[in-house]
């Protein structure tokens, strides 16, 4: 056969892999029923394993078992937090994992009204909310403390861009929990004041991590100078009222019709695949039920072995890791400390057996809150189309 007609079979079993995998899920929606009717945790680490094992002994290839167990992780996954929502359906708000008390919270987040922020946090709340904006990362994380919001949202990573460091540093150095979080999809537009020309436009200001997602555009256009600023929405505001022809922004739709901005260039961002995660911090420790996302910090004896010695109780219970990220600890040079991201709550008695193995270790752990995890949102329809693959 040729290339065509490879890829028409290949449309063909995805559209069956879909309907089989939809109706796995509503076979574990109805054994999440008779687990909520038993008593039951929707977590079962034990039957998990189990399904995982049988798969990699009945796999005839050419996937090799490494890509069994990472597909079925996900399926396991996503039948577990389907399990979790349909458990708690019409018992809270819009978000799942939240108290229905922060359907009306006074909620800060980093930057000016119209910012990618700002539609996270009405995403995940709702839009009954207070915004409070917050015009650097230090105001954000003291809103609490000086009584001007009751919630932070922050931003706490991007898929093309990384870390946002300054989120996780202030984090660290706060008394704050997570709570919950959020993924919103990311899609930039250069934004000149009304009547203004692309051809025209000699430089462009956004946040810094904005730019780094349109690395690309700017590659293309250099012509065009990069400006780094506190915030993508501030950015379109001040441009807009220097009346600038030849000074654009960039920064998300919202912020275009917030301040009457004039869209010249759409989906600037190097790639569709593009979202930022945010976390919702709270003053107050929360466990919800149901949730599996655990997120804490470790600091290391100075020894060789340190890190493996506090992965392993982790990786010997098959608890997943998801993330891992190391920052110096401050007034101790050439050491860190490290974020990790786990699947499982603080209530799992595997994440609690490897925590209290960790603490025997000499290991300094810090849980930085128990939630539940968010999904990656759809690709907008007037999103380009990805390329095909295959």
């Amino acid at each position: 056969m040729d290339l065509e007609n490879w890829r028409r079979e290949i449309n063909d079993l995805d559209q069956k892999l879909l309907e089989l995998l939809n109706r796995r899920a509503s076979v574990a929606l109805k054994v999440g029923e008779s687990k909520k009717a038993s008593g039951l945790d929707v977590c079962d680490h034990t039957r998990e394993h189990l399904v995982v094992e049988r798969m990699c002994a009945n796999n005839p290839g050419p996937l090799d078992d490494r890509a069994i167990v990472e597909l079925y992780r996900a399926i396991i996954h996503e039948s577990r937090r389907i399990q979790t929502l349909a458990a708690r359906a019409g018992q809270v708000t819009k978000s799942a994992n939240l108290d229905p008390k922060h359907a009306k919270a006074r909620v800060a987040f980093q930057g000016e009204p119209g910012a990618f922020s700002e539609e996270a946090a009405i995403t995940l709340l709702g839009e009954e909310i207070t915004l409070v904006p917050r015009p650097t990362f230090d105001a954000l994380f003291s809103s609490v403390e000086e009584g001007a919001a009751d919630l932070i949202l922050a931003p706490i990573e991007n898929s093309l861009a990384g870390f946002v460091h300054a989120s996780y540093d202030h984090l660290l150095d706060s008394k704050l929990q997570i709570t919950g979080e959020v993924i919103i999809h990311i899609s930039h537009c250069l934004i000149g004041c009304p009547g203004s020309k692309f051809e025209e436009i000699t430089a462009v200001e956004s946040h810094p991590v904005a730019l780094e997602q349109c690395r690309r555009f700017f590659a293309t256009n250099p012509q065009i100078r990069r400006v780094a600023t506190e915030d993508t929405a501030g950015s379109v505001a001040r441009i807009l009222k220097q009346g600038d022809p030849t000074h654009a922004a960039i920064a998300g739709k919202r912020a275009a019709e917030k301040y009457g901005g004039e869209i010249l260039r759409e989906h600037l961002e190097d790639s569709s695949e593009n979202y930022t995660r945010f976390l919702l911090l709270t003053p107050e420790s929360t466990d919800p039920a149901g949730g599996d996302k655990l997120s804490m910090v470790i600091e290391l004896p100075h020894q060789p072995g340190a890190l493996h010695n506090s992965l392993e109780p982790f990786a010997r219970r098959e608890i997943d890791l998801l993330k891992i990220e190391g920052r110096p600890v401050k007034g101790r040079p050439w050491e860190y400390c490290f974020y990790l991201d786990l699947r499982g709550s603080a209530d799992d008695t595997e994440v609690v057996a490897a925590l209290a193995e960790l603490r025997e270790r000499r290991v300094e752990v810090r849980i930085l809150g128990s939630y539940l995890s968010a999904t990656v949102p759809a690709i907008k329809a007037d999103e380009p189309a990805v390329e095909e693959l295959l």
